[in-house]
């Protein structure tokens, strides 16, 4: 089954009210072509579940579409903070629910695993259960000391890019694979981006640090540079001069209505051709070794 599709026809699907859960982690590997088509896409009262967040996050809240955020740490790395974010949990905006990396991973498995919550010992001795409600804390039936249990994170959608995927919806990640297994396993729909588009055969002789299976896939978008201003190891390097750019609209409401209508709204091709075309961002962007497809094991 032929699952190609565009970013058009994968936004269209998503519904106000969705629960989607965004792969990749922080400023890497963020499935950002896909999120600029989300927003584009006027979609609203989305709740978010985000291990580590980025800017897919502050996006997405700077363009009113998300209710809740279901997150670990939502932020730019050395750049700083993630500034829509930041407003947004300071005047309670938007509703948001404080877990833990582990705990997020551990929700999606009580999920893939059908089950009604996840024993594990994470949060004991911390704050967690003071600050977030969701967790309980329960004694181990066969006498150990007591356990937190996770209950399920549930996606509706996952949002995932990856490097590599064929037209059946088997996907390849080199380098960290983050939390996106999990992601793709525990949604009801996965939608996902890829840099390149290659035969089942090629796929298959790929070394890759994880695999997407088919069964998990709705949609597969091919769209090189999806990942970008983020890192897409080892594809490309993180675009400062991009984010620099993103920081510096989002000052002032008129500054940020001027990134949206220049940056957001436009075409992805559109978009590229914004950052310079390919050929710059390739010279600026991409590892002298980086070159296309690679099947060597």
């Amino acid at each position: 089954m032929n699952k190609l599709l565009s970013l058009e026809e994968m936004a269209s699907q998503i519904q106000n009210g969705s629960t989607v859960a965004i792969g990749g982690s922080s400023i890497s590997r963020k499935p950002m072509a896909m999120v600029r088509a989300l927003a584009r896409s006027g979609v609203r009262d989305l709740r978010l579940i985000v291990d580590v967040g980025g800017p897919e996050v502050d996006l997405l809240i700077g363009v009113g579409a998300v209710r809740e955020v279901i997150y670990a740490f939502v932020g730019f790395e050395f750049l700083g903070l993630a500034p829509h974010f930041r407003q947004a949990r300071q005047v309670q905006s938007v509703a948001f629910q404080e877990w833990t990396e582990y705990t997020i991973m551990a929700g999606l498995e009580a999920t893939i695993k059908r089950i009604p919550f996840m024993p594990t010992h994470t949060g004991l001795a911390t704050d967690v259960l003071r600050v977030n409600r969701s967790f309980g804390r329960i004694s181990d039936p066969f006498g150990g000391p007591d356990v937190v249990a996770v209950p399920p994170l549930a996606p509706d959608y996952a949002l995932i890019h990856v490097n590599y995927a064929d037209a059946q919806g088997h996907g390849v990640i080199l380098g960290d694979s983050h939390v996106d297994a999990l992601c793709a396993k525990a949604a009801k729909t996965t939608f996902m981006s890829c840099e390149h588009v290659l035969s089942s055969k090629d796929l298959r002789t790929m070394k890759a640090t994880a695999q997407i299976l088919r069964i998990y896939t709705k949609g597969v978008v091919e769209v090189p540079w999806g990942a970008h201003p983020t890192i897409m190891a080892p594809e490309y390097r993180l675009d400062l001069e991009a984010f620099n750019t993103y920081l510096q609209h989002c000052v002032d409401a008129n500054r940020w209505d001027q990134y949206v209508r220049e940056v957001v709204l436009p075409s992805h091709a559109d978009y590229l051709a914004g950052q310079g075309g390919v050929a710059s961002l390739t010279a600026r962007l991409k590892p002298p070794s980086s070159g296309g497809p690679s099947t060597q094991q």
